[in-house]
């Protein structure tokens, strides 16, 4: 009886960690939040510092590799890098030469992704460290994951070390000139004045109040050039009489008091 033949196909084990997708990296609604946050603050520090790296969120990063050598495609939460990004268009994949090894890596957990965010030995934190990223934050805002809400890594000799925080608990950055800090919700920026950055609802609600004041003050100029350009009219023609009506209500105000003769 003839034996049938064996499938010699060899079996492809799925590589592991998962390469990251836009469906994999998208959390909560407020795993996004908290990292829109830190991105947001990154910016902002950036902006005030007059830095030159610049900072990007959850888009696709060529150039880390797994344990085992492979290509390991990525969409950091947040990163700093050093150059600027040449190629803004959104979808396109980014590469080391392009922009830079990160300086800085933070990873919110989720449950779809936290099991190699955290994984120093075969995980996304082996590839950053492989990599060459100096800075690692993972957050967890509600210690679900790790009994931490904060675990901040510092790259030394290769491998990830405690970054200690400062006696007020923050976690200071020299490279970048800012500093970090647990509000106990978000993971807050300072700048290198020691400034701490709104929160993006914070930053909108400034904005709204800003655009108000501006629309204040750009109406009593528009009046006070209006009322410029009657008293140009009025001296022109000779009407004295109507120039002091005009001039009264200024010359009797508090800033124009007047004076009784005697």
């Amino acid at each position: 009886m003839r034996l049938p033949q064996l499938d010699t196909t060899p079996v492809r084990t799925p590589s592991w960690p998962p390469d990251d997708t836009e469906e994999s990296v998208v959390g909560s609604e407020y795993h996004q939040h908290v990292i829109d946050a830190a991105r947001d603050g990154l910016r902002m520090a950036a902006r005030a510092n007059g830095a030159s790296w610049h900072v990007l969120s959850q888009i696709p990063l060529a150039g880390f590799r797994r344990v085992d050598g492979s290509p390991y495609a990525m969409l950091p939460d947040v990163f700093v890098h050093p150059r600027p990004n040449p190629h803004p268009n959104l979808g396109v994949t980014l590469t080391f030469p392009d922009i830079g090894v990160p300086l800085l890596a933070i990873e919110v957990l989720s449950e779809t992704t936290h099991d190699w965010d955290i994984d120093e030995q075969r995980g996304k934190a082996w590839s950053y460290a492989d990599a060459g990223v100096a800075e690692y934050i993972i957050v967890d805002y509600d210690r679900h994951y790790i009994d931490q809400h904060v675990r901040a890594l510092r790259l030394i000799d290769g491998r990830w070390t405690q970054w200690p925080t400062t006696l007020d608990g923050r976690w200071e950055s020299p490279t970048l000139g800012v500093s970090f800090e647990f509000d106990g919700l978000y993971l807050r920026v300072r700048d290198a004045a020691g400034r701490l950055k709104p929160l993006p609802q914070e930053a909108d609600a400034l904005l709204l109040e800003q655009a108000a004041t501006l629309e204040e003050q750009a109406a009593t100029l528009e009046e006070q050039a209006a009322t410029l350009e009657r008293i140009r009219e009025l001296a022109a023609a000779g009407d004295v009489t109507a120039l002091r009506a005009l001039l009264a209500p200024r010359s009797s105000s508090p800033d124009h008091p007047t004076t009784s003769g005697g």
